[in-house]
């Protein structure tokens, strides 16, 4: 029997064990299918992905009723869906976290020989599991060519640093393969260009400071890394400067 880590808390901590799993293979789709008047078979968009449903079998060992009433406080505590989304780690894939939260009807246990019996149903809104240690880039020379881990699209944290006075003609342009962003405004040196694609927000960050810049760029534009290789290049124009970009990868699996 194996285990699991939710909300940083493994499983053995609360003599639980997992007796069996099913593998997620894909979340669910939302398909978009129009039928036109005219035509042939139907018109298949491309879909969105789902919610991702985990349901797990458990095994709670206790010595005694009293003991095992204790055990299932502890258990509710640690599992109750009032703690909102959690990091949830398996231990068959222990480099990938799940971000889910109990859901359901109710969890009611079997007593077999003063253990408990029951299974636990966990949804993830983010359908998506990411890598528990995930990849941090730093470049200093462009182009670069960047392998990306996983097997879907990620939205990385990009991190400039460099100079630009803002004055029309100076800015810097970022290709994140064929997508680019492109900044018109001022940065200096020791100040960081923070592009965060999967919140969408453009922050100039200097020391404690944050203040959003998303005004300056050309048009918003937060671009995917690709499963393979990624093409990243910076061309600074107009007398402007870069001294290096770090990419936050968060990378993730289907």
């Amino acid at each position: 029997m194996s285990g699991f880590t939710f909300a940083g808390e493994h499983s053995t901590a609360f003599h639980v064990r997992l007796l069996k799993s099913p593998i997620s293979i894909l979340p669910g789709t939302r398909d978009k299918v129009l039928s036109l008047p005219g035509r042939h078979g139907a018109l298949r968009m491309k879909p969105d992905l789902r919610e991702r449903t985990l349901t797990m079998d458990c095994w709670l060992a206790a010595t005694s009723m009293t003991e095992l009433q204790a055990r299932l406080t502890s258990v509710r505590a640690w599992i109750t869906p009032l703690r909102g989304l959690q990091r949830l780690i398996l231990d068959s894939i222990p480099d990938r976290f799940y971000l889910a939260a109990y859901a359901g009807g109710g969890i009611d246990a079997a007593i077999v020989a003063r253990q408990g019996h029951f299974t636990l149903t966990f949804v993830c809104p983010d359908p998506f599991v990411y890598a528990v240690n995930p990849d941090v880039v730093t470049l200093s020379a462009s182009p670069h060519t960047l392998s990306l881990r996983g097997n879907a699209p990620a939205d990385p944290l990009l991190r400039l640093q460099g100079s630009s006075s803002g004055l029309a003609g100076q800015q810097i342009s970022l290709a994140v393969g064929p997508q680019t962003i492109i900044y018109r405004g001022a940065l200096t040196t020791g100040e960081w260009l923070e592009i965060d694609c999967a919140a969408k927000t453009v922050m100039r960050v200097s020391g404690t400071g944050r203040a959003n810049v998303l005004p300056q760029l050309d048009k918003p534009t937060f671009p995917q890394l690709l499963p393979g290789g990624n093409v990243i290049a910076v061309s600074p124009i107009g007398g402007a400067s870069w001294s290096a970009l770090e990419l936050q990868c968060r990378n993730r699996w289907l």
